[in-house]
């Protein structure tokens, strides 16, 4: 993170979560538009990474950095604001994950941002303690919008299975990672 980000950009990330935290309550996702993630996420009441940074990331807030980095240093301050928000969920019990469905759940890469920098957060043991669980729901099945199961520790995709079946590959058109 410090390699990305100023101490004074990630302190000020630090406080914009400290002051609108709320702890089980943050969405995560991949292999999705932002924007479908976003509204799942307002349509149940709870945080992205979008909306814990609140002003921090709205272009048009003079807290907001955007317009004075590159796109390269953008995408290097969100990757690292995403790594702090996978810590501060990490401090919970729980974190729903959105993503399309079983059998594939992921980027192939595994390069995203969620693969490659949150959920190796979210899956460290803490003093031992794995009580955090990551919870999936694969909001663009008809039917299953809010049918969530635990992915971790316990891998209970099967309880998805029984209930909507393994739906066909599609030829996914993942888009291009980094």
């Amino acid at each position: 993170v410090r390699q990305y980000l100023t101490i004074d950009e990630e302190l000020q990330i630090h406080q914009q979560f400290h002051n609108t935290w709320r702890s089980n309550n943050q969405v995560m996702w991949s292999g999705m538009q932002r924007e479908y993630a976003q509204a799942w996420a307002d349509k149940h009441g709870m945080a992205t990474l979008t909306t814990a940074m609140g002003p921090l990331m709205a272009p048009d807030h003079p807290l907001c950095s955007r317009r004075q980095k590159s796109s390269g240093e953008w995408s290097k301050y969100i990757k690292s604001a995403s790594a702090i928000f996978a810590w501060h969920i990490s401090r919970g019990e729980r974190v729903i994950v959105l993503s399309p469905p079983p059998p594939e759940r992921f980027h192939p890469s595994g390069k995203t941002n969620y693969q490659a920098i949150e959920e190796p957060i979210l899956k460290r043991k803490r003093d031992g303690d794995t009580r955090l669980r990551l919870e999936m729901v694969h909001p663009m099945v008809e039917g299953a919008e809010d049918f969530i199961y635990q992915i971790w520790p316990v891998d209970q995709t099967n309880t998805w299975i029984e209930r909507f079946g393994t739906r066909p590959s599609k030829a996914r058109c993942w888009r291009s990672v980094k």
